[in-house]
């Protein structure tokens, strides 16, 4: 694991989040500094092109015009394509000040230098809380964690529907094969389908199996 750069501390302007990651830390607790970071890090979890990924990564030393200063971004995040991202979280009141536009800048700047593997992006809360898709996330994420997963009875169900099912008839007839939990593990995983980034999850949502 990268060891944070700076060590999290509750202070009046920071409120130091446990989540309780699967791709960092070796499927351990992590600490971010802000539930809308602890937001964020369902986003990460979620997405199927990002292996790893660590809060607080390391300091940087960033030379300007204007001087030198350090900074620390919040996310380093490892893609499976070898692409590497930081990563700032910021509201987005604070993006558009004068400070932060000139130190996202040059860090980005600094970056493109070193790498063209290497990029920054900056999230503000309109992308983190964006519905239905961060409400399914948080339904789901749970079963993903601590998955109940029978291959075997996942295939033999899975043989049984063809085509997309309301959620409430898919329960219903695999009532006595397969359980609740089951059901979700197979919807947290993508082994059941739905739109998770633009329709709620609800028992009228349809779904379709996607076991290779």
């Amino acid at each position: 694991m990268v060891e944070p750069a700076r060590k999290q501390k509750k202070s009046a302007v920071k409120n130091i989040v446990r989540f309780p990651s699967i791709k960092a830390n070796g499927g351990k607790n992590i600490l971010v500094e802000s539930i809308l970071e602890s937001k964020y890090c369902l986003h990460l979890e979620f997405n199927p092109d990002i292996e790893t990924y660590f809060p607080q990564p390391r300091r940087f030393r960033i030379i300007s015009d204007l001087g030198e200063t350090e900074y620390t971004p919040d996310f380093e995040i490892c893609y499976s394509s070898g692409i590497r991202c930081y990563i700032e979280i910021k509201p987005r009141k604070h993006i558009n000040t004068e400070h932060y536009q000139q130190l996202f800048s040059d860090f980005d700047s600094m970056l493109k230098a070193q790498s063209s593997n290497t990029k920054f992006d900056v999230i503000d809360e309109s992308f983190i809380y964006e519905q239905p898709k961060l409400s399914n996330y948080e339904k789901l994420y749970q079963f993903r964690k601590r998955p109940t997963l029978d291959m075997g009875n996942l295939y033999r169900c899975a043989g049984t529907i063809i085509g997309k099912i309301q959620l409430s008839d898919l329960i219903i007839m695999l009532d006595g094969q397969a359980t609740l939990r089951e059901i979700y593990t197979w919807l947290a995983l993508g082994y059941l389908q739905f739109n998770i980034n633009s329709e709620p999850l609800t028992m009228t949502t349809e779904v379709i199996f996607h076991v290779k």
